[in-house]
């Protein structure tokens, strides 16, 4: 028969191959592929064309307050054109915005305070959605005749990217890149400086997240021009039904910045173009398209919102800047910017204390979904309700990963150590068997996923390439230490485990038996009765014959004997069934792993208020490491299992990581600090602590019922002297007063009579030192043994099966090395 994890996996390949083998392969393949890239090569080309002929005010659509004798311009180009019915009425309320938002930034064109030149950062913040003048649904539109030569996937269906919700969030990851293509195309540096480039290429990603409608986020890539002296950029989005980019310029709100953007994109434009002609298979892909890592949309596109994007970059903090333009002119200014930004991009070490936060504002409009987006912020909103798009450059950005990165590697090298101390100290079989192995797969569970995202960060890492090997170094490093700790403690309790699987299964058979009997026996028939004698559940008393010579006397004249424990025989298994069993372990430790990070990756996408809660839950479940330990304490009856540095250090390093994003409000997510939840999950992982601190000191079966567990030797146990497992006989034979090894060996307090113990004196076999034992009295209770004062008397000695007795610091350190009695070498149960 095949093992279960056989069977798992052969199950999960066939799925695989199944859905594999009936995904819908909709592409054109071999033969139509080529065709269909020359057919798109061809609209563009005519898009390109109608853009080199056209000029400023060609496109001049029907406004929603025209008269109607207005004679309408439009472009044919896709999405441009009237029958297209794309919501173009709203074209100069978007212009007057644009313009609106960059004079409350800047102030009028003439004198426009100076701006970073280079807004390559990530900036993010919220928006108010305001409704086009006309509603626009996706039946209003016929995708067939926009986009004749298109398949489209999903047209009768609601359109991706579209937002309903009044409010929500976006964050814009600018990519202005100096290299890109400019306007004018070349500079002499002896003529023109740097200032003097009129526009350049520009990228953004950004993520739209709808908080109060659909819950959902997306993510694109528009692509513009960015005109560097005005601080302002506008960008679009480009598919099979609007073609923006060749629309872009004259979609701008000045003639100037039609000029230089048209010469700019009817450069760069050509030039791409030229390129997939001169290629003998192009690549299906564009380079301005809008969508991220989607493949399927090449040939069969989902149609979705088109995107305007105009951003209006802020003036610096001059307060940080330390330059006034009042009294030094803004030509300073300019200089102290262009400083900052020489510095972060080519380090001099010139540095500066405080670095101006990179600041913008936005205006987005969708002509095929008709509605506006505006982030919040002054004068439209207080300050305390939004200050627009604030974030940082890119370097302060790459820097702040780069630390973070470095810090995790630090915290990890730091985890790393203190795993190394603690298998120092569990090396022997005895201090194996009381680590939870649950505890430990949680711990490499997390380091392995860790090590996964590091690694793959690394493949596309340029700036922080160095910390993501770092943090791969040490977290491979870690995985195979505790792969090996991991292994040393399956190897000492897995014939434990066969153990506890045999007795179910002797349990299920007689149970099974039991039913098979009392189906077969008549109603009429009456139940022998068990003649099965109970068994007691009070710990026997015991005091060591060889310790104390009262125990020895008695034990001779009643002749009595005490049998030693059982030991139940276990067979070793051979390396062959290990090494099996550890590689499923670490198997489904793996699949796991794999299934919580693509779960994460789609997590991206989820209603904020459910990804929260299933990142909440998911780190409520990792920190929970310590509760498989608190289990097997109260399992085995054991303690002090982890050494207090183990658990207190890595709950702290395992913890600062997520403090960083639940506490920080600058971390490089920008994530929303949440002091709740972080409170929750740092209260919840030193609780356990907590427990297993109340173990240690007060057993780890304090407070527990005794029925819930299964029986273990009580190694710290109520002494008493008329207890019957003793033979009825008080300890010691304290019977007389007046006995000269009684009054040696026992100690009472002038109040006597009050008193419901004896604290009798014996010698510890491996310290040789005097160890005081309290016992309760013959025919008295003794109030505070069950009690938290009781348990705390206890700890100070231990009871051996064997009836011997030691400190129990000193039988403790002994049982970390062998688990036999140091007096008569009788087995001993385990902590």
């Amino acid at each position: 028969m095949r093992p279960p994890q056989d069977n798992a996996r052969a199950i999960f390949l066939i799925i695989l191959i199944f859905w594999i083998a009936t995904s819908p392969d909709s592409g054109p393949g071999l033969i139509a592929g080529p065709s269909l890239i020359k057919n798109r090569i061809t609209r563009q080309r005519n898009a390109l064309g109608v853009l080199n002929s056209t000029q400023w005010g060609d496109f001049a659509p029907r406004l929603s307050d025209d008269p109607p004798e207005t004679e309408p311009k439009y472009l044919n180009i896709t999405g441009f054109r009237e029958q297209d019915g794309y919501v173009w009425e709203d074209l100069k309320r978007f212009k007057d915005r644009c313009e609106e938002w960059s004079t409350n930034a800047v102030g009028i064109p003439e004198v426009a305070e100076p701006v970073w030149q280079n807004a390559t950062g990530v900036v993010h913040g919220s928006w108010q959605r305001i409704n086009a003048s006309l509603p626009r649904y996706h039946s209003s539109y016929n995708l067939s005749a926009i986009s004749p030569d298109i398949s489209w996937a999903g047209s009768n269906s609601d359109w991706a990217r579209n937002v309903t919700g009044t409010e929500g969030k976006i964050m814009v990851r600018i990519e202005d890149n100096e290299d890109d293509e400019t306007e004018p195309e070349k500079i002499d540096k002896l003529i023109l400086d740097k200032a003097e480039i009129k526009a350049r290429q520009v990228t953004g990603t950004v993520n739209i997240d709808d908080v109060e409608g659909t819950g959902s986020g997306w993510e694109m890539r528009l692509h513009g021009v960015h005109w560097p002296r005005q601080g302002a950029m506008l960008l679009t989005t480009t598919s099979e039904k609007f073609a923006g980019i060749f629309g872009l310029p004259h979609l701008t709100t000045r003639p100037d910045f039609f000029q230089s953007s048209q010469a700019l994109l009817n450069r760069s434009l050509d030039k791409a173009l030229k390129k997939k002609e001169e290629q003998t298979f192009p690549l299906p892909s564009e380079p301005w398209t809008s969508t991220v890592d989607t493949p399927s949309e090449v040939w069969n596109p989902s149609p979705h919102c088109e995107y305007l994007l105009y951003i209006q970059v802020h003036p610096p903090d001059q307060s940080i800047l330390g330059v006034q333009p009042s009294l030094t002119g803004p030509e300073n200014v300019a200089k102290a910017i262009q400083d900052i930004e020489d510095e972060l991009r080519f380090p001099q070490g010139t540095g500066h204390q405080h670095i101006p936060r990179l600041q913008m504002s936005a205006v987005v409009f969708s002509p095929d979904c008709a509605f506006f987006l505006e982030t919040k912020g002054p004068p439209a909103f207080a300050r305390v309700d939004g200050k627009h798009l604030v974030g940082v450059k890119q370097e302060i950005f790459l820097y702040s990963v780069s630390t973070f990165l470095l810090g995790l590697a630090v915290i990890v090298f730091g985890q790393l150590q203190l795993l190394k101390m603690q298998m120092r100290e569990t090396s022997t079989p005895s201090t194996l068997g009381r680590v939870s192995f649950t505890t430990c797969c949680m711990m490499l569970l997390a380091d392995g996923m860790l090590f996964t995202g590091a690694a793959a960060w690394s493949f596309s890492a340029s700036t922080t390439l160095l910390p993501s090997l770092a943090i791969t170094c040490v977290s491979l490093l870690s995985m195979t230490i505790e792969t090996f700790f991991l292994a040393e403690i399956h190897k000492v309790q897995e014939p434990e485990w066969r153990r506890q699987e045999r007795e179910r299964e002797r349990q299920n058979t007689t149970a099974n038996t039991a039913n098979t009997t009392n189906t077969a026996t008549p109603p009429n028939h009456p139940t022998p009765a068990s003649t099965t004698p109970p068994t007691s559940t009070t710990p026997p008393i015991i005091i060591p014959s060889d310790q104390d010579i009262d125990a020895e006397i008695a034990e001779v004249e009643n002749n009595t004997t005490l049998p030693a424990p059982a030991t139940a025989g276990t067979t070793t298994p051979t390396a062959q069934n290990l090494r099996t069993q550890l590689s499923n372990t670490f198997g489904s430790l793996l699949f796991l792993g794999i299934c919580i990070l693509f779960l994460s990756l789609a997590a991206a996408s989820w209603r904020v208020s459910i990804r929260a809660a299933y990142f909440n839950t998911l780190l409520f479940a990792y920190l929970s490491l310590w509760v498989p330990q608190i289990y097997r304490n109260v399992h085995r009856n054991c303690r002090r299992a982890l050494s207090w540095r183990f658990v207190v250090g890595q709950s702290v390093l395992r913890l600062l990581p997520i403090a960083y994003f639940y506490v920080v409000p600058d971390n490089f997510a920008f994530a929303a600090p949440d002091w709740t939840a972080f409170s929750v999950l740092a209260g919840w992982l030193w609780t356990q602590i907590w427990i297993l601190a109340a173990q240690s000191v007060l057993g780890p079966r304090f407070g527990v019922p005794r029925g819930w567990m299964p029986e273990a030797w009580e190694y710290h146990p109520v002494l008493r002297e008329d207890n019957v497992e003793a033979g009825g006989l008080p300890i010691g034979l304290v019977s007389t007063p007046s006995s000269p090894t009684s009054l040696e060996r026992t100690r009472t307090g002038e109040d006597r009579k009050q008193r419901n113990t004896n604290t009798h004196v014996i010698d510890c076999a491996i310290c040789r030192e005097v160890l005081e034992v309290p016992v309760v009295r013959a025919g008295s209770d003794d109030p505070t043994a069950g009690g938290v004062s009781g348990v705390l008397a206890r700890r100070a000695y231990m009871v051996t099966p064997c009836r011997h007795i030691f400190h129990s610091a000193c039988l403790e350190g002994w049982m970390r090395f062998r688990l036999q009695c140091p007096i008569c070498r009788e087995e001993l149960p385990p902590l």
